[in-house]
């Protein structure tokens, strides 16, 4: 049991042993002829590694060669390009200078003299072909840039010549007008070398001429100071004789004021008569006066009456106030606007003034301060600058409050009066006290008192306003006259009859008048007569002027009416 289990285990193991080797002989036959296979594979890819080797040998030189011509230092493909960028930029960066150069060098070839025309078709040439390569060189490669390149060199071959050529055209012209100009410039030397001569000789004699004028000079130096001298000490001279007369001319002003207060303070008579009433004609209430147009008067005077035995003008009472309608060559007709006292009417032989006029010469008046006609607080100057100039007179200086006006006109020595209005209001006005007011008043206050010392020292008169509103015949408190019932004509001419023993003379007078004034002046008024006429009735008999008629009594009634309302 033992040998056959034995038996069995060899058995086993020479089977297991035959398969083995069969396997391991199978195997090695395969292994073997894949050897064969791998190593015929390995020997065509080391051929084709040698092939492939000797290619990238000459491939890299190839790029070595490439390298080695294009002029870049890397071996690195990236940097190759940025080498050849920074190459590119550094080209652009010289195109750009050769292109400054170039209009630069075109710049000084104009100013040389070329032609303008020319010289910008070349530098539109060279600009172009540089823009040109510019262009391609960005998009293009390196044969196109070098094409590019040798037709701007080309280019810039063609300008060189041409520039030469012109170049040398030019200095072939400019030689020749040098030559030219030489000549020329010899002329001209020789000339300022002739002119040279002339002005030093001109320059010997200004230096003679000078000297000699120094020498006058200097005398005429010692001559004005002498002149100067003798200058000074006539007017330290004419100082002291000025000194003199201002001493003088105070001393004799302040004797004429006081002479002129005195004066004023005893005399008093104003001034003198202007004319005379020649005939006085109450129911036509017309005057005739000896004023004549030869004296100056002009029609719508306003004159003041006064009584023929007053000596002068004494008063401010005037009898009455006349205003003149017809100005003639002998006499004048006149209206009687205002008769002061019914008994004592205007008669034959008074008086006639006005303080505004005088015969052959405008009284001349002065408006300082304020002036209120009717003391009712407010400036009337305009007023009384009417009136004035209505009675033929003339106001040559005028100073208002600086809330009415400005000062105008000039006070001069020819002023005759300065009127001034020293009264009181009637009635107060407001005025709001500001502190502007308030010194405008005091300006005003000063002022007023400079111009009336100079008035006084000028010799001009003062008048007071209501004195010159009286010989104006203003008068505020006039009453109102009314309408009369019946005129006593038979008392009328009794009161302006002459008095005894200068009936003839009057009557006589008055007829030369009437008949002057018939010849003279047609329509000068009413006719005088001596002694009223007589009146006719319906059966032709006459009555006498005192049994007058109703008819008459109401005419008469109605002149005087008229007259009044005047």
């Amino acid at each position: 049991m033992a040998a056959s289990n034995d038996s069995q285990g060899l058995k086993i193991a020479v089977a297991v042993f035959i398969a083995l080797a069969v396997i391991l002989a199978v195997t090695s036959y395969f292994l073997y002829s894949n050897w064969q296979v791998a190593e015929a594979r390995l020997t065509k890819a080391n051929e084709d590694i040698g092939t492939l080797r000797k290619g990238q040998s000459d491939q890299q030189n190839t790029i070595e060669d490439l390298r080695t011509r294009l002029g870049v230092r890397t071996t690195e493909a990236d940097a190759i390009k940025s080498e050849i960028d920074a190459q590119n930029k550094k080209l652009n960066e010289r195109l750009e200078e050769l292109s400054t150069a170039v209009n630069g060098a075109m710049q000084k070839v104009q100013q040389a003299g070329a032609q303008p025309q020319e010289m910008q078709d070349l530098t539109q040439t060279i600009t172009t072909a540089i823009q040109s390569f510019r262009a391609d060189n960005v998009r293009s490669n390196y044969i196109a840039s070098l094409d590019r390149l040798s037709e701007l060199m080309k280019n810039l071959a063609v300008l060189t010549t041409e520039m030469g050529v012109n170049y040398l055209d030019l200095r072939h012209s400019l030689e020749s007008q040098t030559s030219v100009t030489k000549s020329e410039v010899a002329v001209q030397t020789k000339a300022a070398e002739a002119s040279r001569a002339d002005m030093q000789e001109e320059a010997q004699k200004h230096v003679s001429e000078r000297q000699m004028l120094l020498t006058k000079v200097d005398s005429l130096t010692k001559e004005n100071d002498l002149r100067t001298t003798e200058i000074a000490n006539l007017k330290a001279q004419l100082d002291r004789q000025k000194e003199d007369y201002d001493r003088e001319r105070t001393q004799y002003r302040t004797q004429i004021s006081e002479l002129r207060d005195k004066a004023e303070r005893t005399d008093t008579i104003l001034d003198h008569p202007d004319g005379y009433i020649t005939f006085v004609d109450y129911n036509a209430m017309q005057v005739h006066t000896n004023i004549n147009r030869a004296m100056g008067a002009q029609p719508q005077m306003v004159l003041s009456v006064f009584d023929a035995h007053s000596p002068g003008i004494p008063t401010e009472k005037p009898k009455g106030t006349i205003e003149l309608t017809k100005v003639g060559d002998r006499i004048s007709v006149a209206r009687i606007i205002k008769t002061i006292n019914p008994i004592e009417p205007i008669r034959e032989g008074d008086i006639v003034y006005s303080p505004a006029w005088s015969p052959n010469n405008p009284t001349r008046y002065a408006l300082v301060g304020k002036i209120d006609i009717n003391r009712d607080g407010r400036d009337d100057r305009e007023e009384l600058k009417r009136m004035i100039q209505e009675s033929g007179g003339v106001v040559e200086f005028d100073l208002p409050p600086p809330w009415v006006g400005k000062e105008t006109g000039q006070l001069s020595p020819r002023v005759d009066w300065y009127v001034t209005d020293e009264r009181m209001p009637l009635r107060d006005v407001y005025r709001p006290r500001s502190e502007p007011i308030v010194a405008d008043e005091a300006k005003l206050a000063a002022r007023v008192g400079q111009v009336t010392k100079e008035a006084r020292g000028d010799g001009i008169r003062p008048m007071p306003i209501e004195r010159l509103l009286s010989y104006l015949g203003y008068d505020i408190n006039t009453p109102i006259v009314g309408r009369p019932e019946a005129v006593n004509e038979r008392a009328i001419r009794r009161l302006l009859a002459p008095k005894p023993g200068q009936a003839g003379a009057a009557a006589a007078k008055a007829k030369a008048d009437a008949a002057a004034a018939a010849g003279a002046e047609p329509a000068a008024g009413a006719e005088p007569a001596a002694e009223p006429k007589p009146k006719e009735d319906a059966a032709g008999n006459e009555e006498p002027a005192a049994d007058d008629t109703p008819k008459k009594k109401a005419t008469t009634r109605k002149k005087a009416n008229d007259a009044d309302d005047q």
